[in-house]
């Protein structure tokens, strides 16, 4: 059995590592399931996963079917992991994806009504299996789907003592419609110019009257099934701005009302126990704000996992674990831990859909342990092994190889067998890390809106979210990971640590709560560093100042030229590489300037604020030089930051774990392709000098201490 709480999971009542691993039984060979689900043992894993895909178990309308053939009989499979000891996360979609025709989706479905598919702002088909979640046509057929799917494994279930520990609801949601750049738009789903559709009633809740949001949008609707949904906006127009942030918001409420949807059927039918999903990238995983607020205030036990791939085809910027891949994982284990989630990877590559650029066994062990390194309690490799698609189904392929550990046709690859393996030994050693947390000097805050808004920031103001995230990632996070500090993302809105020094990226639109949070924090005793602006306006872009109001009789002044170098109080170095957001034409009363371009012109200040301290600083980056990071070095000294660990090669990566009972461990990561070395020397708590390091190209070495 399969528990979790929001710091890590438990495997039969214990602390422990969940490893799972996908196997589709519907493509491995049914007389050789045992033998490959005593190999996966064999790795340390305690979980396997499936997808049951709806277009194999329906394949002509109203024809169900699980045991007329060893692809579809799912109750074999079940009792199989019973029999050898595996748990189960059983993934019945209505979406799998999983190079699968339709991604899943049975071919009749989409060829007897056409009229189920997400449709753009113009009414044309997202993609030709792209279907609208909530058009009543699919929910009518997807019900019966899920009927018959909850009766067949109900024996099977964790609280009938069976194997099956979760059950996962469709799959990606959204990036089915917006990996082709469109929302969804069909007009019967969302009730288009009716009363009583789902987008006038979702207006009616946001507005309560017409006047307001005639007020808000610049419109002279009668009735709120009058207003119309907008796509692509001119975002000098504050008025479209609100328009479309709003729709992109009712789209977030549709996704919670579709997977509630599904979860509710599930209920119905007696499947009882844990649900969850995955989220389809890192960057996707503030959509799901709302569907795991739902889910909690319903008291249902949710688990929300996301996709960690580094590497499927050409398209994909890197062919091996990164730096770059590494601080993306660190942030999206961060987000997950904010919605208070496990971090979990629920695809973590096993292989590769595409033969190149490879995944290879090096790189695969290099990308698990840097995963777990920076936040990730559990995995799914995706995949363990494969075997041949059913006739007809497949999408790219007809053996579904995937390069995994264990080939189509059995046979066991080595090298990636062994990178398994050495996994399973961490998680055995080190299942007290489920209950730790990765030591962080400081905390780098971030609303949900901050991460979501690219599309309708409005482009009056100097900072817009999607430049305050990329300051959050490519600056500040990227220049703590080469500095002896170490950042971790955390909700302005949260529980905020007194204890630990805040900086917050400030976008030029940020919620009154979030600003009223920060004020809170810092008047109270807090350490606050706000860069590079501070807020204007709240998330309806009308004037809030809740921030700007601790700084009273400061002048400041956007877009002014700075000289190519800065200079910091404290640090000899000059630093280059900065971009001025804004300057400081005159310091707020007890305020003392600490940074300055050469010609004066103010660019940092600090003072103190209520019972804390407040620092400001004007500047933009992306980590380029290492002054920068000597640069903030000085910056969270001012902040009294509590340093974690010193290494003498800022390239390699670090991170401290410890818990409670005094484990401590460092992950020193090489993501480089040539062998590189260090001194390190862990600070925080009790000094420990670890000597000379030496590893090997894209190694992650474990040191406990």
């Amino acid at each position: 059995m399969i528990t979790f709480d929001d710091k890590g999971f438990q495997i039969n009542g214990q602390d422990g590592y969940l490893i799972s691993g996908e196997f589709p039984y519907f493509r491995v060979p049914k007389s050789d399931w045992k033998r490959r689900m005593k190999l996966f043992l064999e790795t340390g894993g305690n979980c396997i996963a499936s997808y049951a895909p709806w277009l194999i178990h329906e394949p002509e309308d109203g024809r169900i079917v699980f045991d007329d053939c060893d692809c579809r009989d799912l109750r074999a499979f079940l009792e199989t992991a019973k029999e050898v000891g595996l748990n189960v996360i059983i993934r019945p979609g209505p979406y799998v994806y999983s190079e699968l025709t339709n991604a899943g989706l049975p071919s009749w479905l989409i060829e007897k009504h056409p009229q189920i598919l997400a449709l753009d702002i113009h009414g044309k088909p997202i993609r030709d299996y792209a279907v609208s979640y909530l058009h009543p046509v699919f929910l009518e057929k997807a019900r019966r789907w899920y009927r018959a799917f909850a009766e067949e494994i109900k024996p099977y279930l964790a609280s009938n003592g069976g194997p099956i520990a979760m059950v996962q609801v469709d799959n990606e949601l959204s990036g089915i419609h917006l990996w082709s750049n469109s929302m969804d738009y069909n007009p019967e789903t969302i009730g288009l110019g009716k009363e009583d559709g789902r987008y006038a009633a979702f207006l009616r809740g946001l507005y309560g009257s017409i006047e307001s949001l005639n007020a808000a949008y610049g419109t002279d609707c009668t009735g709120f099934a009058q207003t119309e949904p907008v796509g692509q906006i001119d975002r000098s127009d504050k008025r479209a701005c609100r328009r479309l942030r709003d729709y992109s918001a009712f789209y977030r409420q549709m996704m919670s009302e579709y997977l509630n949807t599904l979860v509710t059927w599930l209920r119905e039918d007696g499947v009882t126990g844990a649900v969850c999903h995955n989220s389809g990238t890192p960057s996707m995983n503030g959509l799901f704000e709302e569907t795991v607020r739902d889910f909690h205030e319903k008291g249902e036990g949710f688990l929300l996992g996301s996709d960690h791939y580094y590497n499927l085809d050409q398209s994909w910027s890197h062919n091996n674990p990164t730096p770059w891949y590494a601080l993306r994982m660190m942030t999206s284990c961060d987000t997950l831990r904010a919605l208070g989630m496990p971090p979990l990877a629920m695809e973590l590559p096993g292989g590769s859909c595409s033969d190149t650029p490879p995944i290879l066994a090096n790189d695969m062990l290099t990308c698990y342990l840097t995963n777990i390194g920076v936040g990730l309690k559990g995995l799914n490799y995706y995949i363990f092994t494969g075997g041949p698609n059913v006739e007809g189904t497949g999408e790219s392929c007809s053996i579904y190889d995937f390069g995994a550990p264990v080939a189509a046709d059995g046979m066991v690859r080595e090298d990636k067998f062994a990178a398994l393996k050495a996994v399973g030994v961490f998680a055995r050693t080190h299942a007290w890390m489920q209950r730790a947390e990765r030591f962080a000097s400081v905390q780098i805050g971030f609303e949900w809106n901050t991460l979501r808004s690219e599309g309708f920031d409005w482009s009056a103001l100097p900072m817009g979210g999607k430049t305050a995230d990329e300051l959050r990632m490519r600056g500040l996070l990227y220049t703590l990971m080469c500095s002896r500090y170490s950042g971790e993302s955390v909700l302005l809105t949260g529980k905020l640590d007194r204890s630990r020094p805040l900086i917050v990226p400030c976008p030029s639109a940020m919620s009154e709560e979030a600003q009223s949070a920060v004020a809170d924090f810092v008047q109270s005793g807090g350490r606050v560093l706000l860069l590079p602006t501070l807020p204007e306006t709240d998330l309806n872009y009308e004037p809030a100042s809740s921030l700007a109001a601790l700084l009273p009789g400061t002048e400041f002044a956007h877009g002014k030229k700075i000289s190519a170098a800065i200079r910091v109080d404290g640090l000899d170095d000059l630093i280059y590489g900065m971009r001025a957001v804004t300057v400081c034409e005159k310091l707020p009363e007890g305020a003392t300037a600490i940074t300055w371009d050469s010609s004066g012109q103010i660019l940092g200040f600090e003072m103190p604020c209520g019972k804390g301290k407040l620092l400001w600083f004007g500047c933009a980056w992306m980590m380029s030089t290492f002054p920068q990071a000597k640069m903030l070095e000085v910056l969270l000294a001012h902040m009294d930051a509590v340093p974690a660990v010193q290494s003498s090669n800022r390239n390699l990566l670090t991170t401290l774990w410890q818990d409670v009972q005094g484990h401590r461990t460092v992950f020193v990561m090489n993501l480089y392709s040539s062998p590189q070395s260090t001194d390190l020397c862990v600070l925080a708590g009790k000094a420990a000098g670890l000597g000379r390091i030496d590893l090997a190209p894209m190694e992650v070495k474990v040191i406990d201490c």
